[in-house]
């Protein structure tokens, strides 16, 4: 058996003999085991002058051997030796030689052989049989085989070569260029160069020559066949051969059955078919058809796969053309697998992609479920040059519809270029053009494709580029797709393409890129036409994807419009971020829900999230407001969910205050825990609303917001405000600094707030059973009563609201008070109906309006009904006098814009039948004359039957009091005289003057109506002290001590000084200079 000196035994020979060297090694070894039958012919005819020994010499053979025999017909040799004895390169146990005759002429007939062993080697593409190589020489004639007739028992040979050793057996008889018949068996355990061996090589066969042509018939076989990565466990091949008798061609045939094949990118289960070879004159023709089963490239797998073609090579196959159609069967594109795209689409569940790769993993698994392919390709090589054309080939599903197509397919000098198609059976239709660069290897494929739909979902690519270099491809293009998404749908959205795919990952946007949706739906949720540009958050890729899907992406100046059920929305953020799995944040929200001046407004410095079954977070720094209510949150913190179609905040902390155009009425409260639903109809809301520096609850309120109609309410409720040492009126509102200090008490009530697109309206209910308080005017205790808002807001209400007050001290206590009013505005009081006792009569009010927010002249009319004027005289501190009778009148009393009261025009008169008035002190003007004094001690007590009390001046400063006595007579402790009894029959008209500053509480409890500043709080300037519990008037500290002198002597009904008085000025005389006595 021969092998090719450049290949090794899998090979083909490059020499350009390829077919002569294997017969020339059969010849060669015949031809060594017939050369004893050779020389022994010689000898018969030269034994005894030596012919055996001369023609060995000659041929420089050196041999030894035994002479058996020697005889007209028969020679017999034994023991024959040629090559070195102790290495001997052929060893023949016994030869006989026949000796036939011919016209006398004795000719060498029959040769056997019998054990012949023969030792050779393969040796960088020579064959040498040592000793014998001479006998391999060509000759001058015709190559051929000899016309030797031979019989060959139990011959064997050991042929070592570069390759391993081969051992040889064979057998056979007949005459070698016509009628030889014998059997040839060959193995080589381990035979192979480098990385490329076989465990173990046979071959048995039939040998055969007919009319000078040998040939071989029989089996070869390998076992445990490997070169580098490909690897064969069984090869079994049929061989049939046979060569010209010229020795110089060779044709035949084969049928191949192996199983295991395995190697780089290609596997099959088992391999067989059959074909024809031939070679001549240094060309190669081989025709085949060859089937494989169970064939796995990496890229497909196939069922079957067959190659019907031919191959031709020139030149010792330095020129070589295949062509070949391949036909498969039960085709599975590896990269398309139907389980591994399932599971691709499972981890976009809920998205569009989801449907689309179902619709894609069913219809390509039905497809390849008994698919085909056909292809026609053609091989060339020449001076090692290799290049590929695939003219046409198509991947057809089992009905026998193209889904793949591949036309002009052509690759030469590393370059790749080819045209593609997919389409039919429910799979995507793609156009494509491929390129490669022979010298960079890049590989560029532009493709296209045709809107894919299912289930609602739709994608179409007009267009991308791939490039693959360095195991790497990338790619850029754009998509546009609409479908479903996580919790809605998205329609008309266009994405730019930009990314790469190597060692198993999928990474997509490293630079900004601008995408589109014409409207996206999410839950209740609807975003009409927007682009936004999304840049990588980080320096990686926006998307990345190799066992699970990653985000990273960010954008800034976002800004939304759509709507929110069927409401307006409005988003914009100053960044936002998104990444998976941990979530996305946005800074700088702002949310607008609804129409302006009815739109509900949030907005957060942050808020983070994240994306699960649900959509949840955190935000903090955030500000809500509903326009048609004047009311603001801020700081506004918590946690936030959006969850079947509602967007939830719990655990809600923020700041609430008014919003309005100047000074707000009302203090900023708190509130923790509050809670808020927006379900993309209504919006509700509950928060408990606390004092900032007390956290004493104020109110709950319930907000309830229609986002369609505009309409909503908010329910207010006081539980009790307790108001004390923790927190006090001022504390809530800056109308009741100044005003009122030290309340003690609690106020409970209820409100609402009710709003629709024409406006606002409010009410409010609140009341007290028992509230003190101090104010400038003195303190106030027991004071009770409801009051009904009809605008709680504006601080309006309903007319007829009614307190009363258990005790007031202005200086006087004053039991039992009453006053009926109502509130506009928050500025107007409307005094209907005030009245207190009054020095044993009644203090009424007349009816006014108190205008906070005008500045101007203010005029109010107090009457006094049956007041008591003993009383009236002690109020009046006017300690030298004293008055019995009942008076009704008016005091009217007017305030300047800067606050300074007067009265003008005050009148009390005298209820019939009058009454008296006495002076009881010391008369001061010594000097006024005999006459004077003798009057005044005759008029020290006078009867009058009508009494007139003009009032006026300030009430901040004197108040000129006039006293008109009318029916003058005198009165009981009078001085009676000569005189007297004169006067008493003349009508005497009697005018008093008094100058005095009792009116000061008066003007300031009157100016504290409109102007809290001008009160101040009582307690701080020490006016009132709490006692038991209650408030009294402080005891200011001592004045000035009088000057020394006789104290007058107190007159009938006086009483001792109050502590008042000790600050007060010296008392004024009763009747000054200008004093006038009408007589």
């Amino acid at each position: 058996m021969a092998s090719a000196p450049d290949e090794g035994p899998e090979g083909v020979s490059a020499d350009p003999r390829p077919a002569r060297r294997g017969p020339t090694i059969l010849a060669a070894l015949l031809l060594a085991l017939v050369v004893a039958a050779l020389l022994g012919w010689s000898a018969r005819e030269r034994i005894a002058v030596g012919v055996i020994d001369d023609a060995l010499e000659e041929l420089d053979i050196p041999a030894s051997y035994d002479i058996v025999s020697v005889g007209p017909r028969q020679q017999v040799l034994a023991n024959i030796v040629v090559g070195d004895p102790a290495r001997p390169d052929l060893v023949i146990e016994r030869a006989v030689i026949g000796i036939d005759y011919m016209l006398g002429l004795p000719a060498i007939g029959r040769v056997r052989l019998v054990r012949p062993r023969l030792h050779a080697s393969y040796r960088d593409g020579t064959f040498s049989a040592g000793a014998l190589d001479p006998l391999l020489e060509p000759g001058e004639g015709e190559a051929g085989l000899p016309d030797l007739a031979l019989e060959l028992v139990d011959g064997r040979a050991l042929i070592e070569t570069d390759y391993g050793n081969v051992g040889v057996k064979a057998e056979g008889s007949g005459r070698l260029d016509d009628g030889f018949a014998g059997t040839i068996a060959a193995t080589a355990p381990g035979i192979g160069s480098g990385d490329c061996r076989a465990a173990r090589a046979s071959l048995y066969g039939a040998i055969t020559t007919d009319d000078g042509a040998p040939s071989f018939a029989g089996p070869i076989r390998l076992r445990g066949a490997k070169c580098g990565g490909t690897r064969v466990a069984r090869a079994d091949i049929a061989a049939r051969l046979a060569l010209a008798p010229s020795l110089d061609s060779l044709e035949g045939g084969f049928g191949l059955a192996a199983a295991g094949l395995a190697g780089e990118g290609l596997a099959a289960q088992r391999l067989g078919g059959n074909g024809q070879v031939g070679w001549k004159g240094g060309i190669f023709n081989l025709r085949h058809d060859l089937a494989a089963r169970g064939v796995d490239t990496g890229l497909a797998r196939f069922d079957s796969l067959a190659a019907d073609g031919a191959l031709r090579s020139v030149g010792g196959f330095a020129r070589s053309e295949w062509d070949a159609r391949l036909t498969g069967e039960g085709v599975a594109i590896a990269a398309l697998d139907g389980a591994d795209l399932a599971a691709f689409g499972d981890s976009f569940e809920d998205t569009l992609l989801a449907p689309l790769t179902r619709k894609f993993a069913r219809n390509l698994d039905a497809a390849m479920a008994g698919g085909t392919l056909r292809a026609d390709v053609t091989l060339r090589q020449e001076d090692g040059a290799l290049s590929v054309l695939v003219p046409e080939a198509r991947l057809a599903a089992r009905g026998g519809e193209t889904i793949l197509a591949a036309s002009r397919v052509s690759w030469a000098g590393g370059a790749l270029r080819g045209n593609l198609v997919t389409g039919g059976a429910g799979l995507p239709r793609i156009t494509g053009r491929m390129e490669q660069a022979g010298e960079s290897g890049e590989l560029v494929f532009r493709l296209a494709m045709a809107p894919y739909e299912a289930e609602g979902a739709r994608i179409s690519v007009p267009g991308m580029e791939l490039r693959q270099a360095a195991g790497a491809i990338t790619f850029a293009g754009r998509a546009e797709a609409s479908g479903p998404i996580p919790g809605g749908r998205i329609e008309g959205f266009a994405l730019p393409l930009a990314g790469s795919y190597a060692d198993g990952r999928l990474s997509f946007g490293r630079g900004c890129t601008r995408v589109s949706f014409d409207r996206l739906v999410y839950a209740d949720l609807a975003l009409g036409r927007e682009s936004v540009t999304l840049c990588p958050h980080g320096t990686g890729a926006m998307l990345a994807y190799d066992e699970a899907l990653r985000l990273s992406l960010a954008t800034r100046d976002l800004a939304l419009d759509g709507r929110l059920g069927e409401t307006r929305l409005r988003l914009a953020a100053e960044r936002a971020v998104l990444t998976s799995p941990e979530g996305f944040a946005l800074d700088g929200l702002d949310v607008v829900l609804g129409e302006d001046e009815a739109a509900v407004r949030l907005a957060a410095a942050t808020l983070t999230g994240t994306v699960g079954e649900t959509l949840a977070g955190e935000f903090a720094g955030g500000t809500a407001a509903l326009d048609p209510v004047p009311l603001d949150l801020a700081a506004l913190s918590g946690r936030w969910a959006y969850e079947e179609g509602v967007l939830s905040l719990d655990r809600g902390a923020f700041l609430l205050s008014e919003r309005t155009g100047g000074e707000a009425r009302f203090e900023p409260l708190i509130a923790r825990d509050a809670v808020l639903a927006i379900d993309g109809r209504t919006v509700q809301a509950e928060a408990a609303l606390r004092h900032p520096g007390s956290d004493a609850l104020v109110t709950r309120v319930a907000i309830r917001h229609d986002l369609e109609t505009a309409r909503g309410s908010a329910v207010l409720d006081v539980p009790g405000v307790v108001f004390g040492d923790r927190l006090a009126p001022d504390d809530l509102t800056y109308l009741a600094k100044g005003v009122v200090a030290d309340v003690e008490g609690t106020i409970t009530g209820e409100g609402g707030i009710e709003w629709d697109g024409e406006g606002v309206t409010s009410s409010g209910r609140f009341r007290t059973d028992d509230l003190d308080l101090a104010a400038a005017f003195g303190p106030l205790t027991g004071l009770a009563g409801e009051i009904v808002f009809t605008d709680l807001l504006a601080l309006t209400t309903a007319p007829g609201q009614v307190v009363t007050i258990e005790t007031i001290n202005p200086g006087v206590e004053v039991l039992a008070g009453r006053v009926a009013f109502s509130l506009s505005e928050g500025r107007i009081v409307r005094v209907e109906d005030a009245r207190w006792p009054f020095m044993g009569g009644t203090l009424v009010m007349r009816p006014v309006d108190l205008d906070y927010g005008r500045s101007g002249e203010k005029a109010y009319v107090f009457e006094i009904v049956g007041l008591e004027a003993a009383r009236f005289v002690a109020e009046m501190e006017l300690t030298n006098l004293s008055a019995t009778g009942t008076f009704d009148g008016v005091v009217p009393i007017v305030f300047d814009a800067d606050g300074n009261g007067r009265i003008e025009e005050g009148l009390l008169l005298s209820r019939p039948p009058g009454g008296n008035v006495a002076y009881v002190g010391e008369l001061t003007y010594e000097d006024m004359g005999a006459m004077a004094n003798f009057a005044f001690n005759a008029l020290r007590s006078l009867d009058y039957t009508r009494m007139a009390v003009a009032l006026e001046g300030s009430l901040a400063g004197e108040i000129v009091t006039r006293f008109t006595f009318d029916g003058v007579g005198q009165g009981e402790g009078a001085s009676r005289n000569f005189v007297t009894r004169r006067l008493s029959r003349l009508p005497i008209r009697f005018k008093i003057n008094v100058r005095s500053q009792n009116f000061h509480q008066l003007a300031t409890m009157v100016r504290s109506f409109w102007d809290a500043d001008y009160l101040g709080n009582p307690v701080d300037r020490g006016l009132l002290k709490t006692q038991d519990g209650r408030f009294v008037p402080r005891t200011p500290r001592p004045g000035p001590a009088p000057a020394p002198g006789p104290a007058p002597a107190p007159g009938p009904g006086s009483e001792p000084p109050g502590p008042d008085e000790a600050t007060r000025p010296e008392d004024p005389p009763v009747q000054l200079p200008e004093s006038e006595v009408n007589l």
